[in-house]
């Protein structure tokens, strides 16, 4: 059995399945150990009289053995064949737990279901846990596992920063790992920069930008490309990513997106989000984002 194990993450019962599927499809094939923590919280500090250390406790108590009465019949039932460990934990910020508390070391990824619903295509969890997750984080966007669906890497080839190179060649690997044990197609994109305004004012023109765009890359990152013998998986596009990507996985038929998180946090994380984030709010497809600090 590999050493390295998944950590499934459970904020809710009614979307538990799908991350569960997920998670045991990757179990079986690479023979990992499935961790399984599920959360519940409830603020007592808004009662209006005050409750003893021993009702706080019992509140808790009562609440996940709640959760793990309901749980534990669905993990039975979806995890036949897996090695797995289940517990329940009382945290109002399981982003917190999972920095605080896991060795990172010891955990491939996290895998956690998307709130996708009519409104909006993330919870608040998913974003704090996107921005914060020490580990990959594996969305998972559907109920089925499907097979032979084609995965598509989104690349930041414009910088010449070392660390965006090593994410880079991260995401690569993982792509093509994946595309090797899924038996599937693996792509790779890179978005050149187009101002709406500008093209709209016929100052620029997208094509323009595309031709010759591999050969003004960085060397670094050319070096990368073609050191994996991707020029001919390479799309490049021009234009706003958070357009160009979500296009470019529907056009081919890319069930799993990898994009690397640059970690973008505090007030302009929060106001306006990085560009990882603009990119996966038009995205409905499964995502594993790593971040900076897993390469």
């Amino acid at each position: 059995m590999d050493k390295k194990k998944l950590l499934v993450l459970i904020d809710s019962v009614n979307c538990a399945k799908t991350a569960l599927i997920h998670a045991k499809q990757k179990a079986l094939q690479d023979s990992k150990h499935i961790d399984i923590v599920a959360f519940s919280y409830e603020d007592t500090g808004n009662i209006l009289f005050s409750l003893s250390p021993e009702q706080v406790l019992a509140i808790q108590d009562k609440q996940l053995s709640l959760l793990r009465a309901t749980l534990e019949p669905l993990l039975k039932k979806e995890l036949t064949d897996c090695e797995y460990t289940f517990q329940t934990v009382w945290h109002e910020s399981p982003e917190q737990w999972l920095n605080n508390e896991i060795n990172a070391t010891n955990y491939d990824m996290a895998i956690k279901t998307r709130h996708i619903d009519t409104q909006t295509q993330f919870s608040e969890l998913d974003w704090q846990l996107i921005r914060f997750s020490p580990i990959p984080l594996y969305l998972a966007a559907d109920n089925k596992w499907r097979k032979n669906c084609n995965v598509l890497a989104a690349l930041d080839l414009g910088s010449e920063k070392a660390s965006k190179h090593q994410l880079n060649k991260a995401i690569i690997n993982c792509g093509l790992d994946y595309a090797n044990s899924e038996g599937c197609e693996f792509y790779a994109c890179y978005t050149v920069h187009v101002s709406p305004i500008l093209r709209d004012l016929g100052i620029v023109f997208s094509d323009e930008q595309v031709l010759n765009a591999f050969e003004k890359l960085p060397a670094l990152q050319r070096d990368l490309i073609n050191e994996y013998n991707l020029r001919d998986k390479l799309h490049i596009k021009a234009g706003l990513a958070e357009q160009v990507i979500p296009s470019l996985a529907a056009k081919l038929d890319a069930e799993l997106v990898i994009i690397g998180s640059v970690g973008n946090v505090g007030i302009k994380g929060k106001l306006i989000g990085n560009t990882a984030e603009k990119i996966m709010r038009l995205l409905k497809t499964d995502l594993l984002i790593l971040p900076p600090h897993s390469i």
